[in-house]
């Protein structure tokens, strides 16, 4: 899968998202049609939509655009908390490039991440690494914590 992720990637570089969308979605198809059991299954599901996601974030699409895979995966959920945590940043970050949009659930989003995170042992790499970034994508977005 991640080969063909890849392969793809390569050939739709200069694409628009209206264009790449419908080969990731084609790739999906096919992939699924080869996956041996469900759990496979969500996860290519996770795995295109997380690609179409960070490609609609790499492009700054408009929240027509943005938010559908966003939700798309909102509604598979996450196979861990890096893969959250990459949503939810870009989400984000997203947010801090398009002042008129309401953030509100963005930052929601990032609380809840931060709970998360803290929930990881303390002194551990992960546990540093994602709060660190997390400080680092608060501030880029424009976002200043709620004091609890």
């Amino acid at each position: 899968m991640a080969r063909a992720l890849e392969q793809l990637l390569a050939t739709t570089l200069d694409d628009s998202y209206e264009q790449l969308e419908p080969r990731f979605k084609k790739l999906e198809k096919q992939l699924l049609a080869a996956a041996a059991s469900d759990f496979e299954r969500t996860e290519i599901q996770r795995r295109i939509a997380e690609r179409l996601f960070s490609e609609a974030f790499a492009r700054n699409c408009p929240w027509p655009i943005f938010s559908r895979p966003l939700r798309r995966l909102q509604r598979l959920g996450y196979s861990n908390l890096e893969r959250r945590y990459h949503v939810v940043t870009f989400y984000a970050l997203w947010c801090g490039r398009q002042p008129d949009h309401d953030s509100r659930e963005a930052r929601r989003l990032l609380e809840d991440l931060e709970g998360r995170i803290r929930r990881l042992p303390r002194g551990g790499r992960l546990r540093r690494g994602l709060s660190k970034g997390l400080e680092e994508v608060r501030a880029q977005a424009g976002f200043i914590p709620s004091s609890n």
